[in-house]
């Protein structure tokens, strides 16, 4: 009867120190969570993206000129980009872009003003996060126009946010030192439409010319080097489609 009980109590203490360990266990899968997430800055900023159409009769030179000349305050920035090389985009859709501090920024600001050229779809709204990527910052150099190329991707399983940013940044620094001018940020999509993608996995690469020439000079010099095929097994990001490209339209800017 005394090994008996000597058994229990040996069982109960090592049962003890494996509820120990295993908390101790959860608890350091959180620390490397929570450390690796810190490894990355803040957002430059927020994107709220809307799919737009121009009304019959419209052009989109109409709905730029209205977008122009419309009394806006609250965004930092409002472009409208018309697709050249899209996703099955309709003949009279475009997207706008509007640029916030914050979502703080966002909800006391937002007003949806009324237009006479065009509609957007203002419930299904996608919110990105957006960060810059390398050292240039000099998009829409003296324009209001530019070309930007935007890539969709997924981040891999066992991935976060901070190891894209990583190895998008040491892509974008290589090319920098060649003399690439184009500006390269990371969007990551926090609210909105996730098209059947599992949750805070989907994220835009996108790249932005200091003016329409700027960018299709960088392709030019990239096409005849880049011979990849598929996305790279080693990359954080998985299920990446090819690029698109649109004309960027600066119709607001608060620094302007």
């Amino acid at each position: 009867m005394r090994n008996f009980k000597n058994w229990r109590v040996i069982r109960a203490g090592i049962n003890g120190r494996s509820k120990t360990l295993s908390l101790i266990a959860v608890s350091l899968l959180f620390y490397c969570i929570n450390s690796n997430a810190q490894e990355i800055s803040t957002p430059d900023s927020l994107y709220v993206s809307t799919q737009c159409f121009m009304r019959e009769g419209n052009s989109f030179q109409d709905v730029v000129e209205e977008g122009m000349s419309a009394d806006i305050s609250g965004p930092n920035i409002v472009f409208f980009r018309q697709p050249i090389a899209g996703a099955d985009a309709q003949a009279n859709q475009f997207i706008r872009i509007v640029v916030w501090d914050s979502m703080e920024a966002w909800a006391t600001n937002v007003v949806v003003a009324p237009s006479d050229t065009y509609d957007c779809d203002n419930n299904n709204r996608r919110f990105w996060t957006n960060r810059n990527i390398g050292n240039n910052r000099g998009a829409y150099q003296g324009t209001d126009v530019s070309l930007v190329s935007t890539r969709r991707c997924t981040v891999r399983s066992g991935y976060n946010i901070s190891d894209v940013y990583k190895s998008l940044n040491d892509i974008q620094l290589a090319r920098e030192a060649n003399g690439w001018s184009s500006v390269m940020h990371l969007s990551h999509l926090v609210l909105g439409p996730s098209e059947e993608t599992e949750m805070r996995t989907s994220i835009i690469i996108r790249t932005i010319g200091a003016d329409e020439a700027a960018l299709a000079r960088d392709f030019d010099s990239n096409f005849g080097t880049d011979l990849g095929i598929g996305t790279p097994t080693n990359a954080p990001v998985e299920f990446c489609n090819d690029a698109s490209l649109t004309r960027s339209y600066m119709v607001h800017s608060a620094n302007r």
